[in-house]
Order: structure tokens, then sequence, then C-alpha cells
């Protein structure tokens, strides 16, 4: 018998709680340093306490995105005694993924898309509250320089991050009804493969100009440009195989009260 099939006598998966205590506390621990770390960088640049220079800008990345890079690492790591099947897998990866990914969306690329019609991202030496779009603008400087490919992902990151986000908000309800769900991790795959075809054209497009867009050298270069992206270049495939399993187990558990209805029947 298919170890997946709905028909299975073991647990069934967890599709809205699937992680152990010490995962969640990791992800909100880690979550929490790198919000605090943004916001003490970027008070601290906007009110002059801080200057923007490169050792601060290599020291805060160091902090913030050290943190965020190794953080997909915690999935592999299970609990004494605890066994999760590959389906227990696929849903944690799935809730995990979706806002790590809408966050970076959203956060990011909707001031840099804000700012541009304002004039906001005009070369400057004193970035003030924008200091953390703007060092990355420095590594990558397509977002400073009004290129019209970058304001085209800027659009649909934004939007595509906003829905991820909105359906994350539903999965990871305990109650949701069946087919909702597999709408929902319909919707998920969606936005999961265009971001990540987004994220692809972004690459690509660079490195047919040569990375003649950047700065910083080596650091702008292997640490902001690959190394902070690294999580979104890797992962999106296995999510979008992750969303397949769940998709595949529901669909196929939601038919069978159907297929035993109609074997009931009378002829």
């Amino acid at each position: 018998m298919d170890n997946d099939s709905p028909t299975r006598t073991e647990q069934e998966p967890e599709f809205a709680r699937p992680w152990a205590r010490h995962r969640l506390r990791i992800y909100v621990a880690t979550a929490g340093f790198t919000a605090f770390v943004f916001v003490a960088m970027t008070v601290g640049v906007g009110l002059g306490l801080i200057a923007p220079t490169l050792t601060a800008d290599i020291v805060a990345n160091l902090l913030f995105g050290i943190p965020v890079i190794l953080l997909p690492l915690v999935l592999l790591w299970d609990a004494p005694g605890e066994q999760r099947s590959r389906l227990d897998r696929a849903a944690e990866l799935t809730l995990f993924w979706l806002p790590y990914s809408a966050a970076s969306q959203i956060g990011y690329e909707l001031v840099f898309l804000i700012g541009h019609p304002l004039g906001l991202w005009e070369p400057t030496s004193d970035p003030g509250w924008k200091w953390l779009w703007w060092q990355y603008g420095l590594a990558d400087t397509r977002y400073t320089s009004g290129n019209p490919w970058t304001f085209a992902l800027e659009v649909v990151g934004v939007v595509t991050g906003i829905t991820v986000f909105i359906v994350w908000t539903r999965l990871i309800r305990p109650g949701l009804p069946l087919e909702s769900r597999i709408r929902c991790l319909w919707l998920a795959f969606t936005g999961v493969a265009v971001i990540y075809s987004s994220t692809a054209v972004y690459f690509l497009a660079e490195v047919g100009s040569g990375f003649d867009d950047i700065g910083q050298g080596p650091f702008g270069l292997w640490f902001k440009f690959i190394g902070e992206n690294l999580p979104f270049i890797v992962l999106p495939p296995f999510v979008l195989y992750a969303i397949h399993l769940q998709v595949d187990f529901l669909t196929r558990r939601a038919g069978v009260p159907t297929a035993v209805s109609t074997q009931s029947r009378p002829a």
C-alpha cells in the first residue's frame, strides 16, 4: 500500500501545526532578532547615532544576514524521539517558507516600489531612515538607477508576496476545511512559482550583463547579491514539491467519502 494513502491507519499529518516547540522557538527568536537589528540600524542611522559606513554595513549584514541564511536548516532538526513523515516535513517547509518569502518581497520590494515615483533613491551619502534599502542598493545598483526591469519585478514581487502571506494566514488555521486547504495550497504553489520565476529573471539578467550593476566588490557580490539570496535560489523547488505532496494526499483523501458513498448506493 502507498505510504501516503488516505486509508492508512497511522496518525494523520498535522498540516496546520507541524513544527516542534524547539523549532518554532528558533523561528520566532530569529525573526525577532533580525527585526531588532533592522530597526536599530534604521533608527540609528536615521538619528545620526550610527554613521552609514562600509564597516557598519558589513557588521549589520553579518548580524542579520547569517541567521536568515542559516534559518532554513532548522527544518532538519528533529526533537528527541520525534518521528516526522514526509508529509509532516512537507507541511512545515511550506508553512515556514510562505512568510519567509513574503516578508522579503513585502519588506524590501514594497519600499523600493513606493520610493521610485517619490524620488527616494537618488545617490546620497546620508540615507537616513532609508539605510536598510539604500545599503542593498549599493550592492545592486539596479535598485537605485531606475532600472525598468527591476521596477517590474518589484511590482510582481509585492503583489505576489501579499497574496502568499494571506494564503499562509489561512493555512495555519487548524480548522480550515479540506477543500479550502487544497485551494489555498494551489494558490501557494502559484505564488511560489511566480516569485521563483522573478528571482530567476533577477539573477539571470545580471549574469547576462556580466555583473556590471554589482557594487561593493566581493562583499557585495558574494555575500549580499548571492549569499543573502541563496535560500531564495535553492529552496523554492523543494517547496513546490512539498506543496505537490500535500495537494496529492488531500485531494485523494477528499475523494474517499465520494467513492464510499457511490459504492454503498443501491443499484
